[in-house]
């Protein structure tokens, strides 16, 4: 223990002493050591050579060597105070200078004079520097040249090769020594303007990992994230505890086991470098993440890229970056929406342009009818859950189907929906009260769609209103829908159907229940494309017209409203109704051997034939909603049909409805 006390004490001696106690830049410190180094061995080899000459009988020669000796002791001193380096190393070079200069004019050269010659240009260059180093240089050149050259001089007589020996080494001496430090300051200055250079990338460096919004790491063979990351990612994660930690242990609120595993097998592919760097990013399975935080749940989406890093000795890292996008991606959505929103406007605007006024208008107050007949059901406490569900089906499918004849798509698609979670609910075992109020919240969604419709058509009532529109007429208003109704329900089959008017007693619709027959007969319509008229090709292989027919008389008989609305189809298909019946257990094998049960059970609701739900058919609300309307009418409905010729629908309404309200 006391050697090495000793020990570590002749050390920081040695070093105290060569940098002269101070701390400096390393070349600073350089041009201390030598200086210290060759002014305390020339002060020993000075008393040396005055103790050699004195004992010789010189004692001038030994006053000099001991002045010179104590003159290098006081520098040493010098050194060691606040005086910049040139001041000491001036008064050193110039003595060493002047005792160079005595060696060459008395001729004293023998043994490490002519050696310290040499040496002068070296340590006045390096300790003064190129320019004040080379001024004594050439100095002391010139008098070298001086006293070698002109005879009588110096003390003796320099013969042409000595003195051009002594010149000549002296010169070369000189000239290595420039060369040197010339190269040496221009190295510097290199090494200088690269290292700035660094430091002022090392900052921006350090500016952008920690002011841009993005969080940067580096994580070792297992995955353990270091130190030297940058701020941000403490946001991103939501946490300051990050270094020393897996980064999978942030993870797992926001992956399952599985998913972790792959993550792993990921990073390993990225440290052996299996792929190169575009497909490692294409693949990297948390690319794009949900990122749960582990302590509060707060959830983010974040990006992430990572690549590898050489440390050197092939010490791969994982360098990772984070990035909180989740910002963006919500404005992403906003805007999203907002374009859709703005063509469904656009689409909407175009599709109610194409109605006539008169046809949208009429929509528009069978819309109103519904949703205030919906309010009722709501506000009906008498009624279940479940017969609440069935009478809100039943408008919303009337609200669709006349949607569909105006072709309002994005509407009619809107109520479609809704249908297919009113029937979930209908058909479950228990409406609760959270049914009821997702249906009446997407009811009051659906309506403001309608009042955009109602500001649309105000607008261009008004425009036309202004340039002498025309007065409204029931009878086109029923025939242009009904007609509707039939190309739209033929194009979506893809059939060739023609709709005609045979008869229409223009005082019902004046003043009978204008609403509720148009609704029936608007589903009876869409019933017989949809389920009575064939294709084309099945009707030319039964020896009839490509194009389909149904036939409409609106007519006054024996004190009652008569509609008459008959097709040229294939019938109806009793097999496939008793089949379906029995599915649905809505009769027993015997009631269904009964043709005229099996005409009333296509009146239930949700029963239906058709293989496939659209927005035509596949409900099974249209009948059902035939036969409630006529119900509330204290009305009847009578069908025939016969196999391959068409089927028939007679329905009939109480006259004394004539006396009613067209808008009842």
């Amino acid at each position: 223990m006391a050697e090495e006390k000793t020990g570590s004490f002749l050390a920081n001696f040695l070093t105290n002493f060569l940098s002269s106690g101070r701390t400096r830049s390393t070349d600073e410190n350089l041009r201390y050591n030598i200086l210290n180094i060759a002014i305390l061995a020339g002060g020993l080899f000075l008393v040396i050579f005055g103790t050699s000459v004195t004992l010789e009988g010189n004692i001038s020669r030994g006053v000099s060597d001991y002045a010179m000796a104590a003159l290098c002791f006081i520098i040493i001193f010098l050194l060691r105070t606040k005086l910049p380096l040139q001041i000491p190393g001036g008064i050193v070079v110039g003595a060493f200078g002047i005792m160079c200069t005595l060696f060459v004019s008395t001729g004293e050269l023998r043994g490490f004079a002519s050696l310290w010659i040499f040496t002068f240009p070296l340590l006045a260059i390096f300790v003064l520097g190129m320019t004040i180093g080379l001024i004594f240089s050439v100095l002391l050149l010139c008098a070298v040249v001086t006293f070698t050259i002109i005879p009588g001089l110096a003390g003796i007589s320099y013969n042409t090769d000595s003195a051009t020996r002594l010149i000549g080494v002296y010169f070369l001496v000189t000239f290595l020594t420039v060369i040197y430090e010339q190269s040496r300051l221009i190295k510097d200055s290199r090494v200088s303007r690269l290292n700035h250079e660094l430091r002022v990338e090392r900052d921006v460096i350090t500016a952008m990992k920690d002011n841009l919004p993005i969080g940067m790491f580096l994580m070792n063979r297992e995955y353990v994230i270091q130190g030297a990351y940058s701020k941000p990612l403490e946001n991103i994660l939501g946490t300051d505890k990050i270094e020393g930690e897996k980064i999978t242990d942030f993870l797992t609120a926001s992956l399952k086991a599985k998913e972790r595993d792959i993550f792993i097998d990921y990073l390993k592919m990225v440290l052996e470098r299996q792929f190169d760097a575009s497909m490692l990013e294409d693949i990297n399975p948390i690319k794009e993440f949900t990122y749960t935080n582990n302590y509060n749940n707060k959830t983010k989406i974040i990006r992430t890229v990572f690549s590898t890093v050489d440390q050197g000795l092939n010490d791969f890292y994982v360098l990772g970056t984070m990035e909180d996008i989740s910002a963006t991606r919500e404005l992403e959505r906003k805007l999203a929406e907002e374009a859709t929103k703005r063509d469904e406007e656009m689409k909407d605007l175009f599709q109610v342009i194409q109605v006539d006024p008169a046809v949208f208008g009429d929509f528009i107050e069978d819309t109103e009818y519904e949703f205030d007949h919906i309010n009722e059901i709501l506000k009906n406490k008498s009624l279940s859950a479940k017969d609440a569900m069935v009478n809100i089906y039943q408008s919303v499918h009337a609200i669709k189907s006349n949607a569909l004849i105006l072709g309002l798509d994005n509407f009619s698609n809107k109520l479609h929906n809704l249908e297919d979670v009113i029937r979930q609910y209908r058909d479950g075992d228990d409406i609760t009260f959270d049914n009821v109020l997702h249906v009446t919240i997407e009811l009051e969604k659906i309506m403001k769609e309608k009042d955009k419709f109602r500001t649309i058509i105000d607008k261009i009532e008004s425009f036309r209103a202004t340039t002498g529109g025309r007065n409204r007429q029931d009878q086109y208003v029923l025939v242009e829908t009904l007609f509707k109704a039939c190309e739209n329900a033929a194009r979506t089959e893809d059939k060739e159907v023609g709709f005609f008017v045979d008869q229409l007693d223009e005082t019902i619709l004046e003043h009978g229940p204008r609403r509720v027959i148009k609704e029936v007969l608007t589903q009876l319509v869409r019933n017989s494309v949809a389920h009575g008229i064939e294709t084309p090709s099945e009707r030319k292989e039964s020896g009839k017209e490509s194009q389909g027919r149904i036939s409409l008389s609106i007519v006054r008989e024996d004190n009652q409203i008569h509609l008459k609305l008959s097709d040229d189809g294939k019938g109806i298909n009793l097999n496939k109704i008793r089949e379906k019946a029995l599915e649905l257990k809505l009769l027993s094998k015997e009631d269904a051997d009964d043709k005229k049960n099996l005409l009333q059970v296509i009146f239930s609701p949700g029963f239906s034939t058709a293989d496939a739900t659209n927005l035509n058919a596949g409900r099974g609300i249209g009948l059902n909603l035939v036969r409630e309307r006529l119900k509330e009418l204290h009305g009847s409905i009578k069908i025939s049909s016969e196999p391959g010729k068409g089927t028939c629908f007679d329905l009939f309404i109480p006259s004394e409805t004539i006396s009613e309200s067209k808008d009842s």
